[in-house]
């Protein structure tokens, strides 16, 4: 376990002390909500996941805040006092949900434009201990207003405070582009709905939930984010991350890309062939991890020549001009695995996993309806993408074949299929491809959901495949 966390904190260099974490924060990072809390808080389960060379530490109570004119500042408290004599080498903070409270007895919230500074304070104030600490400043983890049971004074309150939540996280998020030791992470996903007993505090599984988003955290050293400048048609907001959209500098093809908000290092990306944004639970987990996640309008082109090339275009930006990784991991739904797989088949050493979500392989099942759905204005383009006639497309190869698999040997492939897909039906498309990479020894992973139609897209929980696709790393 050693080995593997020393490229966590490479400041540190192997020592025969234990590398020290201090888990700072509210009730939460306390264990409220765990039975019994000593044994399940999510402190206690990431000391568990890094083993002994890491002694975690937890300093932490109920209603405590972030601001300091808050009713219960953690820098007023015996709590801060005993992590500075604690002298951590990573300090992981975690506080502001009490800092949204605004209440005849609590008014917090009155004081929410010094969330930055007073983060900043904190820390400076830590660093006196240790002043090569690493931080990992994160937001408050997710409320649920409408989790079942709640009374209804309990739902309003927290259906306010919710809304106060993604101001915290711009707070931390400015905070931490002062500082390169200093880390910001999202935790608007590190629990899922009803893993929490009252909507805020995690019951068991949802401080398990925390100590596994916590050590993916800490599991792997930052990277660079891109920076872009003037080639930036249009910079917003995705999901609380930054996002921007460019043409390619070449072909003028409309592209798109998400920067995380602390890049992992070695600057690793997930590339969506189609259907930006449907059911990005996938690559939401992966940009919280530290991920790029890119795109490239490939429509109506149906995986063909030209298709490659806007794709080998991207690639080359992407790793040229921002130095992402040069092997990312290709994620097609439906259609989009047309593209994915051919891509990665053309440019094995380009591809780290593949992940194919009730995809297209064949191309005369969907849009050519040989037993799937026959889209015809689709299958009149895809024939002129690839510039042949019906009767040529009946020999024409495709994914399924055996000849194919070998092209795709040694690349990980995760495959989501809706057994009752009767658009893309899998027995045309991706059990065949399975079947295949099965026979030459290669990995793969396949996914049935019993009785499911081409739709829902995505696997629910996303955990098992985002587990097998950070693994093939």
């Amino acid at each position: 376990m050693k080995l593997f966390l020393f490229l966590v904190f490479p400041l540190l260099g192997l020592q025969a002390n234990p590398v020290k974490i201090a888990i700072l924060g509210d009730s939460i990072s306390f264990g409220s909500g765990a039975n019994p809390i000593p044994a399940n808080r999510y402190a206690t389960k990431l000391g568990e996941f890094l083993g002994h060379d890491y002694l975690v530490e937890t300093f932490a109570a109920s209603s405590l805040c972030m601001l300091r004119e808050a009713d219960r500042p953690f820098l007023k408290t015996p709590h801060f006092q005993k992590a500075l004599a604690f002298k951590p080498d990573v300090a992981v903070i975690t506080l502001g949900t009490n800092d949204t409270c605004q209440n005849d007895k609590r008014k917090n919230w009155d004081h929410h434009d010094k969330l930055s500074s007073d983060a900043l304070f904190l820390i400076r104030k830590l660093r006196e201990a240790n002043s090569e600490m690493i931080v990992h400043l994160c937001s408050p983890p997710p409320m649920f207003p409408n989790q079942q049971g709640l009374k209804p004074g309990r739902k309003a309150d927290l259906t306010t405070r919710a809304k106060r939540l993604p101001e915290i996280h711009r707070a931390y998020e400015s905070a931490a582009a002062t500082d390169g030791k200093i880390h910001f992470h999202d935790l608007t996903r590190a629990i899922s709905p009803g893993n929490t007993t009252d909507g805020v505090h995690p019951n068991n599984k949802g401080h398990e939930e925390l100590a596994k988003h916590y050590r993916d955290l800490l599991s792997r050293q930052t990277g660079k984010r891109a920076e872009f400048s003037d080639i930036s048609r249009t910079k917003t907001e995705w999901n609380g991350f930054e996002f921007h959209n460019f043409k390619l500098p070449k072909s003028g093809a409309d592209a798109r890309l998400v920067i995380p908000h602390t890049a992992a290092k070695g600057q690793p990306w997930i590339w969506r062939a189609r259907f930006w944004g449907h059911q990005p639970a996938l690559d939401l987990a992966l940009l919280d991890r530290g991920y790029h996640l890119a795109f490239v309008d490939v429509g109506n082109l149906y995986g063909n020549g030209a298709a490659m090339a806007r794709g080998e275009e991207l690639h080359a930006f992407l790793t040229t001009r921002f130095q992402l990784s040069p092997k990312p991991i290709l994620e097609g739904m439906s259609r989009g695995g047309l593209f994915i797989f051919n891509f990665a088949a053309k440019n094995p050493d380009k591809v780290t996993a593949i992940y194919g979500d009730n995809p297209v392989c064949n191309f005369q099942s969907w849009p050519g309806g040989m037993n799937g759905k026959l889209s015809k204005g689709d299958y009149a383009r895809c024939l002129k993408a690839y510039g042949i006639t019906a009767d040529e497309a009946k020999t024409h190869p495709q994914i399924t074949t055996p000849d194919f698999a070998k092209k795709l040997k040694g690349i990980p492939v995760a495959l989501v299929i809706g057994t009752a897909d009767k658009v893309v039906p899998p027995a045309e498309n991706a059990e065949p491809l399975a079947a295949n990479l099965l026979k030459l020894e290669s990995p793969v992973k396949v996914w049935r959901k019993p009785g499911l139609d081409h739709h829902p897209h995505g696997l629910s929980p996303v955990e098992p495949l985002l587990r097998y696709l950070l693994k093939a790393e």
